[in-house]
């Protein structure tokens, strides 16, 4: 094998490459974003995928290894071998564990893109809503805040719906990275001003914009 030590060392990073995929995954999929390397926290998928790493991280510090002893090598396998996937495996479930325990507890599931104002007499908004999460989300409410942050209006318009993965009594379900509209008729006349529209979910955090009234 010409070059073995590049070679050994390309493994081994490789296997840490991998394993950091694993680990942001894993953080991804805690934190609902819509991303490939969410998809990794699928509980088999992610255990190959680590499986994966710890074999090529292995064998890539036994091949360098084995390449700088003379004298040994059979215990520096031996050793190496048992130790390393033990020592790897153990610090990325520990990470694994902290991204639980850190995470944000009420991850933003939506973005307000555009706001419409359709009427004001009675108000009538509405919404493009686009999804930030790796699953389906609901959307229960919404409110209107004005410039000194006092709530002017809320809807909250509930209707039973049935979707692929949930089902109960909801404005809205957002899909995992789709883009809805929504108009809302708040049921009241708004004055001249700046104002924050923000919708709700219980547990959840969505979107929220200003718009105006002239």
């Amino acid at each position: 094998m010409k070059h073995p030590k590049l070679v050994y060392g390309f493994i081994a990073v490789l296997g840490i490459v991998i394993l950091a995929l694993a680990i942001a995954g894993a953080y991804l999929n805690q934190i609902d974003a819509v991303s490939i390397l969410a998809s990794l926290a699928s509980t088999e998928f992610w255990l190959c995928f680590v499986l994966g790493g710890i074999v090529s991280l292995t064998v890539g510090v036994l091949g360098i290894g084995r390449q700088h002893l003379k004298n040994h090598r059979n215990l520096f396998t031996a050793l190496a071998a048992l130790l390393i996937p033990l020592l790897t495996f153990a610090t990325v479930i520990v990470a694994s564990a902290l991204i639980v325990v850190y995470a944000p507890v009420f991850p933003m599931r939506s973005e307000i893109t555009k706001v419409t104002v359709v009427d004001n007499g009675p108000l009538i908004l509405s919404l493009n809503v686009k999804a930030l999460t790796s699953r389906d989300s609901i959307i229960e409410g919404a409110f209107i805040m004005d410039s000194n942050d006092n709530l002017v209006a809320e809807i909250f318009k509930r209707e039973y719906i049935v979707s692929k993965n949930w089902q109960g009594l909801a404005m809205a379900v957002l899909s995992a990275g789709s883009e809805i509209t929504l108009t809302l008729d708040f049921n009241t006349t708004l004055p001249s001003g700046n104002y924050l529209v923000r919708l709700c979910s219980w547990g959840s955090n969505h979107g929220s914009s200003a718009f105006t009234i002239p």
